[in-house]
């Protein structure tokens, strides 16, 4: 089977990861895979690395708003030439610009929702997406909490968008030393705990609402002791959150911003606590990394948070939004860097992904 994927770009968000592993598992099953960037070669080559490695390199077309014709055009002649079976769309822009690239050809088109996009001024978006679904086979989400809101706002029937969830393997569990080594990093020696996070230093991350609890969270950590607060992950906030560290400073609670790292799935097993204050949520795939540790976890409970930590036990739901609950979402926060860990527990593999994926793609094709 042949299977083009279109995405927007290939920053080290979690789409890409997720194309990336469905992408291997494809590929290793016999299949042949080719990917589409609608943007042009990123600043952080980490993930384009990983499509190479695995034998798939990215066709970057180049796509901004005063050369969108061209890059249609581009896209165009890479679906004529390469003919796939399957054309499967990622995120927003991708998943419209494939209608209006598939039109006419035949190829069955799969458009997949990877977030409950609650940014203000999407309603022409909404309103193209459903006016243009009637373009694909199907329409899959990551999560029922995407599929329920997409569906809403894109005023489409319920049950129109089937959920197959984002897999995501455990990693190897750090080494003593190297578990010293991160967090030796990330704040020295003179931390006794690390409340940790991890995830694009964006508004939907909800960074900011836990960096307003600092202080709180500071006057609560035991006498005697200095914790340190970790954000993996890089993005437009940055500055945001820097500014709220310098002019607020907590000497009891050692804040960083270490930036983008590599392998920052694995080395979440260096926190005591993972923290997750997102004010929306498609899915959560770093939510999931943090309990394939068994950390302890509190979260926001937005969209498909708590669809995915139903049945996790290490995890403690709070509302960061509401002022009024400041001191106790402090108090969670505290109460979880001191508990022990759990069983380390998988939601979705890669392989059930693929297989899933796979299943789609064999009803699409039969049906024709």
């Amino acid at each position: 089977m042949k299977i083009l994927y279109l995405l927007t770009e290939l920053a080290p968000g979690g789409a890409e990861r997720v194309v990336l592993d469905l992408s291997s598992q494809l590929t290793e099953r016999g299949h042949a895979v080719a990917l589409a960037v609608l943007q042009g070669p990123p600043r952080e080559k980490c993930i384009d690395a990983a499509f190479r490695s695995i034998g798939i390199p990215p066709f970057y077309a180049g796509m901004t708003k005063a050369s969108f014709a061209g890059g249609l055009w581009k896209l165009k002649k890479l679906l004529r030439i390469w003919k796939p079976d399957i054309f499967h769309a990622h995120l927003m822009h991708p998943n419209l610009c494939s209608r209006l690239l598939n039109f006419g050809t035949g190829i069955p088109l799969v458009n997949t929702i990877h977030i409950a996009e609650r940014r203000p001024g999407r309603e022409l978006f909404f309103l193209m997406d459903g006016f243009s679904s009637s373009q694909c086979r199907a329409i899959t989400a990551v999560s029922d909490a995407a599929a329920r809101f997409h569906e809403e706002m894109a005023h489409l029937q319920k049950g129109t968008i089937r959920t197959i969830r984002n897999g995501c393997d455990p990693k190897p569990l750090l080494s003593p030393d190297e578990r010293a080594a991160c967090r030796m990093h990330w704040v020295g020696n003179i931390c006794s705990k690390v409340i940790g996070c991890c995830g694009r230093l964006d508004p939907q991350k909800g960074f900011d609402l836990l960096f307003r609890l600092r202080r709180r969270i500071a006057c609560m950590i035991p006498p005697g002791e200095t914790w340190g607060l970790v954000v993996l992950g890089e993005g437009p906030q940055r500055e945001l959150l820097e500014d709220m560290v310098r002019n607020e400073p907590e000497p009891r609670l050692l804040t960083v911003l270490p930036g983008f790292e590599p392998d920052a799935a694995r080395k979440m097993d260096a926190f005591d606590a993972f923290v997750m204050p997102s004010r929306y949520e498609g899915y959560g795939l770093t939510l999931t990394e943090a309990m394939n540790f068994g950390l302890p976890i509190v979260y926001h409970p937005a969209d498909s948070i708590p669809e995915i930590a139903a049945d996790y036990r290490n995890g403690t739901a709070a509302d960061f939004q509401d002022e009024s609950r400041a001191d106790e979402t402090a108090r969670k926060i505290v109460d979880a860097v001191s508990a022990p860990r759990c069983q380390r527990t998988v939601v979705f593999t890669n392989q059930q992904m693929a297989d899933a994926y796979l299943n789609l793609y064999e009803e699409l094709l039969h049906h024709d």
